[in-house]
């Protein structure tokens, strides 16, 4: 158990534990900071040393639903896609106030929905994502993420109209932000986010293959990665 998680940290091995702890003795580089990015300094950014990092991390801070999510991705990226599931589980069994402060980005649901879907489950990830797409229609995050897993099925018509549908709600989303005054407080990079957009929809009009580029993150989206 880690705090209200019924999620038991991987056992640890010394070597590891070591070689992590001389690096922040070194550095002073915190847990959450390697979990995200790895050691600073060195090519090391291993699933072993961030999951090590995050569960040092969350013993202390057991209510961070971010790095709970992104431990999450780091056990799918580790080939344990069970484990990444079962975290998801467990922040939507304890869902409360304040765990999720971004529902574009760290909604439980959608991120089980990544997990099938790069699983290759593309069809229980669709599922999700579909009824996603008619609960939250304003977000386009979710009707990018319906349009990757349409295109890993070849789907192409339908692919592409999931794109457009991502496309029309970023731009009513960014009009509804420049009618309250609120453009430039958000973190958002409006045309690289289209570009991202335009690209995979024209991808998919022209029967390209996936490109595995999922997924769409607005939460400090920035130019350089259009």
């Amino acid at each position: 158990m880690i705090g209200r998680f019924a999620i038991d940290p991987p056992a640890i091995d010394d070597s590891l534990s070591q070689m992590v702890e001389s690096h922040r003795a070194k550095t002073g580089q915190d847990y959450a900071a390697i979990l995200l990015f790895g050691l600073w300094g060195t090519v090391d950014c291993s699933p072993e040393v961030r999951l090590y990092a995050a569960y040092r991390h969350l013993a202390t801070n057991p209510e961070d639903g971010p790095n709970w999510l992104e431990t999450a991705r780091v056990h799918l990226e580790h080939g344990d896609p069970d484990q990444a599931l079962a975290i998801i589980g467990e922040l939507e069994r304890l869902d409360s106030p304040g765990l999720y402060p971004n529902l574009f980005s760290e909604d439980p649901e959608a991120h089980r929905a990544l997990i099938l879907a790069d699983s290759g489950k593309l069809r229980e990830a669709l599922d999700l994502l579909d009824g996603m797409r008619v609960r939250h229609s304003d977000s386009p995050v979710y009707h990018y993420d319906a349009g990757t897993v349409l295109h890993e099925l070849k789907d192409f018509p339908a692919a592409v109209a999931a794109y457009e549908e991502a496309g029309e709600a970023l731009e009513d989303f960014r009009r509804e932000l420049e009618e309250e005054d609120m453009l430039d407080e958000m973190s958002v990079d409006f045309p690289a986010a289209r570009l991202f957009i335009d690209a995979a929809k024209h991808a998919a009009e022209k029967s390209r293959p996936f490109n595995g580029e999922r997924p769409l993150d607005l939460s400090g989206f920035r130019m350089e990665q259009a």
